[in-house]
């Protein structure tokens, strides 16, 4: 049955009476055509202004999700008092103010210290006295992100002569494997590593013969710079709540934001960005209304990137979207569908490195971008607008003091990617005529199959844990 509260997606209008009409006067008269066209599909303005900002807020809320990377230290029982100081000492160092703008300018993840601090102080934790050690660090940073990563660790050891860093650049995958494989073998290395804030989730939740695969950062105050983000003490004060432990600390933060041609939305009487998803809709059907096309664009060609906007909408909406089919995640799903009606064909495509689009007038908004991902010197607009309060850097702030929530980092989240995906590909890309019953059976089929899957592939305790909710995004 189709909820009366929501609306329907309007049918294209056909175009091919204007068509006919445009060749009758091209025939006929042999002018006016440029007009005719133009009232088609406006030629792309001139200059473009880029503008970005924090994004609409859903029906519920406008908490945003926050990504990134942590850092974490392996266990290992055969590790000595010296090599844990050691260890430490490098995580202190990579949490400093000084790393963390290194970091900023370099990828545009954001310190985890509030933005006006300044200074070098690291605490000193191993003497220099000590004897010399190795530290195997694992990255999982981009490859040319990690360039910078490499001169930071050059400085490192200039500074604390007796300790060497053996640095790689990994998947996160691959640290996953390397470190459950050192763990269960009797050797003695200290290993440190950058991971994703959702991959670390595999490590976290699993153990060996009963034991972590992360060590217990009980000390991370001391660990952590002074005057940090407070989202980033109540994600480390939520761990020991999850986990009985701190396993990890955030290092490099990174939320996505909304990237938008605000010239496009200047040229139809638009001033401010849509502050919520009734204003978006809105703004959706006036710019397909001058363009003769959907000008939003969504991340939706498949895969970790359509999931994970997916996971932010329906949070905004209530919902859980781990769980797929709650009463919200239905709701934000039609939302979504409603919405779709005014995408971008670009949508189909586009990923999180896709964002030219903007300059190209493919699309004037491009919803939900990670700022590492975009590439201001050859995005090819006016970024003159993205600076004081206005920069990524201050926005990116900004969006994480209105409220932040990181994915439950469980070591099935790659499974529920996938089938959230089939989600996607069935109520969206699809096209059928959708309405409340035939979503909410989509997303129960989903929760079935997640709940299937736990049971084969973990226990039945953990599926109906999952059934009731246990799993949940992580508010801070």
């Amino acid at each position: 049955m189709k909820n009366p509260e929501q609306e329907e997606i309007p049918g294209k209008t056909n175009n091919t009476k204007k068509i006919l009409a445009i060749v009758v006067a091209v025939v006929v008269i042999g002018v006016a055509i440029g007009v005719a066209y133009h009232y088609l599909a406006p030629q792309p303005v001139k200059e473009q202004t880029l503008a970005v900002y924090p994004g609409p807020a859903g029906a519920n809320n406008s908490e945003h999700l926050l990504g990134g990377c942590v850092i974490a230290e392996a266990y290992n029982p055969n590790l000595n008092s010296s090599n844990i100081a050691a260890m430490d000492q490098f995580v202190a160092y990579m949490l400093s103010p000084e790393v963390q703008y290194t970091c900023e300018q370099a990828t545009g993840f954001i310190p985890i210290s509030s933005h006006n601090v300044t200074g070098t102080d690291v605490p000193s934790i191993y003497s220099k006295s000590n004897a010399t050690v190795q530290i195997t660090y694992f990255n999982s940073l981009s490859p040319s992100d990690y360039k910078t990563t490499e001169k930071i660790i050059s400085n490192f050891e200039a500074k604390y002569t007796n300790i060497k860093i053996k640095a790689t650049n990994e998947l996160a995958t691959d640290i996953v494997t390397q470190v459950e494989t050192d763990r269960s073998s009797s050797r003695t290395t200290p290993i440190v590593m950058t991971i994703d804030n959702l991959d670390v989730g595999t490590l976290a939740s699993g153990s060996y013969q009963g034991a972590s695969y992360l060590a217990n950062m009980t000390g991370y105050k001391q660990l952590i710079p002074a005057n940090v983000i407070p989202t980033v003490t109540n994600l480390t004060e939520t761990e020991l709540s999850i986990y009985n432990s701190v396993p990890f600390i955030t290092q490099l933060i990174n939320t996505p934001l909304v990237w938008i041609d605000m010239t496009a939305l200047n040229s139809i009487g638009i001033t401010h960005e849509p502050q919520n998803y009734t204003a978006l809709l809105s703004d959706a059907k006036a710019l397909d209304k001058k363009y003769g096309r959907g000008m939003i664009n969504m991340q939706g060609h498949g895969g970790a990137s359509t999931a994970t906007e997916l996971y932010q909408w329906i949070v905004q909406f209530g919902g859980n979207p781990v769980t797929f089919n709650s009463t919200n995640d239905v709701k934000a799903m039609y939302a979504m569908y409603n919405l779709s009606a005014y995408f971008s064909p670009e949508y189909k495509t586009s990923y999180w490195a896709t964002y030219k689009g903007l300059a190209s007038d493919k699309y004037a908004m491009m919803d939900y971008q990670w700022p590492g991902s975009v590439d201001l010197k050859t995005i090819g607009m006016n970024t003159s607008a993205l600076t004081g309060n206005n920069s990524v850097l201050n926005v990116s702030i900004k969006a994480i003091s209105e409220g932040v929530f990181i994915r439950d980092p469980v070591p099935w989240i790659s499974e529920w990617q996938i089938l959230m995906d089939n989600a996607w590909t069935t109520i969206i890309t699809d096209g059928n005529s959708q309405n409340y019953s035939t979503i909410a059976h989509t997303l129960s089929t989903e929760n079935q199959d997640m709940f299937n899957h736990l049971v084969s592939s973990y226990n039945i305790t953990v599926a109906d844990n999952y059934e009731q909710g246990v799993y949940h995004p992580i508010t801070a």
